[in-house]
């Protein structure tokens, strides 16, 4: 079980980050948030759940491909 994290500022990817504990990832999201207040730029964090154990070596996941939501999980903005 574990979660993949990508962070789109601004229309660019800015960070991509793997999670295999839930409270890191909330924290990081806290962060983006405040980071977020600083800079001023459209923020969107899109989460990826993953039910099965990390992938070894070449093998992918299919994951994605049953999405059925392809909003962000957060966005933060300026108002």
């Amino acid at each position: 079980m574990y979660a993949d994290v990508s962070v789109i500022v601004d229309g660019a990817l800015e960070e991509d980050e793997r999670f295999h504990d839930y409270m890191l990832l909330d924290a990081f999201v806290s962060v983006i948030e405040e980071d977020q207040k600083d800079h001023g730029y459209p923020v969107e964090v899109y989460i990826l759940e993953h039910d099965h154990e990390e992938p070894n070596g070449d093998e992918e996941c299919a994951c994605a491909q049953y999405l059925q939501d392809h909003r962000p999980s957060y966005t933060f903005a300026t108002v």
